[in-house]
């Protein structure tokens, strides 16, 4: 059984390390080690629906990480010795 080019372009796509999903994550890297100046002239260059677009797309998967970093410094904290209940008197101080 042979697929064709099509098929297995759909079959890439669906997954995560894909290709081009690696590809378009290397340039982002890449994007994000520019220079301020560097990162804003480029932006300059792009329509402002397409700017605005890619800004919210960033937002979408900040807001969808947030739970990632919480959990980080959850553990942190755990592993370092701090009790919830510990927390819960800090922050209620504040």
């Amino acid at each position: 059984m042979s697929i064709t080019t099509y098929e297995m372009a759909r079959i890439l796509e669906q997954l995560e390390e894909s290709p081009e999903k690696v590809m378009y994550g290397k340039l982002l890297a890449e994007l994000g080690n520019q220079s301020e100046e560097r990162i804003r002239s480029a932006a300059k260059q792009l329509p402002l629906e397409t700017l605005r677009d890619i800004i919210y797309q960033f937002q979408t998967v900040l807001e969808s990480r947030k739970d990632e970093n919480i959990q980080l410094i959850a553990q942190d904290m755990k592993d370092k010795g701090f009790s919830i209940e510990e927390l819960e008197k800090f922050l209620a101080k504040k």
